[in-house]
């Protein structure tokens, strides 16, 4: 027993010696565990990853130059709602730009530190301002005022997709095709159905990455009142079917009609006394067709814009359908048309008077934050079983892409601190947003947090949508203002935009040719 206890303990040691050797002479330790470029400075190699579950090593940033830009200025424009500047406010929920101190909020600490490292790796130095929609100077009279001055205000644009096209084709923004050994898109830091869906032509001038936070804000989803479900014995269990893949809007309409009733002894809904079935505006009939499985339009290998709608009798049919089962019922209480009561959608779903809220992820840090009852978050339904994956849309009014500066003196800077920037927040911003933020603070059950990583492994972009800026078949009298109405003739609305929407549509693809 002694000889072979020995012999154990000799090759034991034999084995360890074995392993220090190759361990030191390992080719793939770095020489400097610190190195800003390939470790991200003093932070630490090893983080956790967006979708949360465990740690990754980080994806070295090596091929952007560190020899500095003397302090240059990376000045920031954000779009901002009219009248809205300050962060946690509807339209501007959480911070992405510039932070000037710490202010004890772990999600703004986390963007200082980011720029931090950023100013100090690459030597630049960070500000942003605020940009109204459409009070003087709005947005593009910035833009354009700049471009005419050539005072190199603006190292980087964001901006919501509505109002792009003119922008792009007027030349404001540089091809960030042009900076691809800087500008990496195919990396996880940016987003890939915004690569895809923005893509002109061999071109990209706008684009999402994890740099940004209200694009993330921006993406549809609905919420519903879990304290009611508890006297309804005959609804089904909304977070079980949505897990299974069996969450569609038929299981919508039949829980809201088991739901709604007038309240107010008059026997009819048309108060806020009553109890709903569903509160929300006329952006429903976006997210809705989009969880369907259809889009507007989609980007052709080519890299030109396809217009699907109206010429796809299927897509007709469905948003025939959202309309005459959603939004013409009586349980669904539309707060945008004009009637007897004009409450705010949000206040009339804290108070408890209706089951589901029509909405996007930022109603969670914003308009749900003072509800007194515990809501559940569900992706919006399938139209059918077998459509395959949920789909969640990122709305084009409230959400922001990034662009860099046509006239910006030194793209290729903006280049290399709009990567930087994207990089260090997937693994220390994002991270901090969507485990935290979200998680931890909108999402009050754990059936909700899964619910959430299944909309933010499904979120869509429309081309339809933002290229077809002009038509009027989006917005006015258009679809989106379809649901005043009272009528679902969407085969009479698109006889009225169908050449509207062609000559938009020819316009941007002639645009996209003449630069190939």
């Amino acid at each position: 027993m002694k000889k072979y206890l020995s012999l154990f303990l000799a090759i034991l040691m034999i084995l360890t010696a074995l392993f220090t050797i190759v361990a030191c002479n390992d080719p793939e330790q770095p020489d400097d565990p610190k190195d800003p470029v390939t470790e991200g400075g003093d932070k630490p190699p090893v983080v956790t990853p967006p979708t949360g579950g465990g740690e990754v090593e980080r994806i070295p940033l090596n091929y952007l130059p560190t020899d500095g830009f003397n302090d240059a200025q990376f000045h920031i424009l954000e779009w901002s709602c009219n009248n809205v500047v300050d962060v946690g406010v509807s339209w501007i929920p959480w911070e992405e730009g510039d932070v000037e101190e710490e202010d004890g909020d772990m999600l703004a600490s986390a963007v200082f530190d980011r720029n931090a490292w950023v100013e100090e790796t690459y030597g630049v130095i960070i500000s942003k301002e605020y940009a109204q929609i459409e009070y003087e100077p709005t947005y593009t009279t910035r833009v354009r005022n700049d471009s005419e001055t050539s005072s190199n205000t603006y190292q980087l644009f964001t901006m919501r997709t509505v109002g792009i096209v003119s922008l792009i084709e007027e030349g404001y923004f540089a091809d960030m095709n042009e900076y691809e050994q800087y500008l990496r898109t195919d990396q996880p830091w940016w987003v890939q159905d915004a690569v895809e869906s923005f893509a002109l032509g061999s071109h990209l001038y706008v684009c999402a990455s994890e740099m940004l936070l209200r694009d993330k804000g921006a993406t549809a989803a609905l919420f519903f009142n879990q304290v009611m479900t508890k006297d309804y014995t005959d609804l089904p269990n909304f977070f079980e079917l949505a897990a299974e893949g069996e969450w569609t809007l038929e299981e919508l309409i039949y829980a809201s009609e088991i739901v709604a009733h007038s309240n107010d002894n008059d026997e009819e809904m048309n108060s806020a006394q009553d109890i709903w079935g569903c509160i929300g505006g006329d952006d429903p009939i976006y997210y809705l067709f989009n969880a369907a499985g259809y889009k507007f339009a989609h980007i052709d290998e080519d890299g030109y814009i396809a217009y699907d709608f109206g010429y796809d009798e299927d897509s007709v049919t469905v948003i025939k359908s959202i309309f005459d089962d959603f939004l013409y019922t009586d349980w669904y209480m539309n707060s945008t048309t004009e009637g007897e009561f004009l409450e705010k959608d949000q206040d009339l779903f804290v108070d408890g008077v209706s089951l589901f809220k029509t909405g996007m992820v930022k109603d969670t840090t914003n308009r749900l934050k003072n509800m007194n009852d515990l809501y559940g978050i569900l992706p919006y339904p399938k139209y059918t079983l077998d459509q395959g994956d949920y789909s969640s849309l990122v709305w084009e009014h409230h959400d922001s892409v990034l662009g860099i500066p046509q006239f910006a003196a030194n793209k290729e800077m903006c280049a290399v601190i709009l990567e930087a920037l994207s990089w260090e927040s997937y693994y220390s911003v994002y991270p901090l947003f969507y485990d935290t933020i979200l998680l931890n603070r909108a999402a009050k059950d754990q059936e909700s947090k899964e619910m959430l990583e299944i909309i933010f492994a499904t979120r869509s972009y429309d081309p339809g949508l933002y290229w077809d800026g002009g038509s009027g078949l989006h917005g006015g009298d258009g679809l989106l203002r379809l649901s005043m109405k009272g009528t679902s003739d969407i085969a009479s609305l698109w006889a009225i935009y169908e050449d509207r929407v062609e000559e938009n549509i020819q316009e941007v693809n002639n645009w996209i040719a003449n630069k190939e």
